[in-house]
């Protein structure tokens, strides 16, 4: 074993191996599916369709995430797989980066336990977004650059008076955070890989959402945005009347 364990430590290559696999096993574990056959006993689950607000239209999707969850079986539900999903790759970018402390490889291990989430071995490679595999992620790394972006993503929101701004400007605001304080440009690559991870595993369905708040005859607010992404209405609402575009589009209307 001390011999194994030797010839791991002296080959990057068998080192980086092991990290993606680590990563990508343990990510495809699909904690929507098991809480869900928790509760309902049947590993059938009713794919994502929804009412669009004030409209006939449906919204439809193949994720399968905590979203789905909180949407058949209540949000009780949807927070624990949330948690769960959050864990399942910060303990294992945590014991990585633990064991080879030299060199970042929990980074590795953390791009293939999302891409393991999105994208499950053990369920035909259809998962969830990742949302809560990355938040965990990040506070690993640096959790007070995830309050820090997220705080900017923030105020951005009031300037664009956008809940999507709200919710996702931050990811894209720690690729900046990453280089301003770690100086290594692994970070940076890291982090731009992760949002390109997020937006290819969204794509579809922010493509979908843009068609719907573009078309003729259709109109819905930030509030219903807000409420219809599990946000709840109040951050929506609250850019409906606060925000700088808001303000802005009243006084020329």
């Amino acid at each position: 074993m001390e011999e194994i364990l030797r010839t791991i430590n002296t080959s990057p290559f068998l080192i980086i191996l092991i990290s993606s696999i680590f990563g990508y096993l343990i990510g495809s574990v699909s904690f929507a599916r098991v809480v869900h056959f928790m509760v309902k006993r049947t590993t059938e689950i009713e794919p994502f369709a929804e009412a669009v607000p004030h409209s006939d239209e449906i919204f439809e999707s193949d994720l399968v995430s905590a979203t789905l969850v909180s949407k058949k079986i209540g949000k009780k539900w949807g927070c624990l797989t949330s948690i769960l999903d959050l864990l399942k790759v910060a303990i294992p970018v945590l014991l990585v980066k633990y064991a080879w402390p030299e060199e970042p490889y929990f980074l590795i291990t953390a791009i293939f336990g999302v891409i393991g989430h999105n994208y499950p071995l053990y369920h035909g490679f259809i998962g969830g977004r990742g949302e809560s595999s990355i938040l965990g992620i990040l506070l690993v790394i640096n959790w007070f650059g995830l309050i820090i972006t997220n705080a900017a993503g923030f105020l951005l929101s009031f300037i664009t008076g956008s809940v999507l701004v709200m919710r996702y400007a931050g990811y894209v605001l720690m690729i900046f955070w990453y280089w301003i304080y770690f100086k290594d440009i692994r970070y940076v690559i890291f982090m731009a890989l992760i949002v390109f991870l997020l937006w290819l595993s969204m794509r579809k369905d922010l493509a979908r959402f843009s068609q719907l708040k573009t078309k003729k005859g259709l109109s819905f607010s930030e509030e219903d945005v807000s409420e219809f992404i599990l946000m709840g209405k109040s951050p929506g609402k609250m850019l409906d009347k606060n925000s700088l575009y808001s303000l802005w589009k009243k006084k020329h209307s």
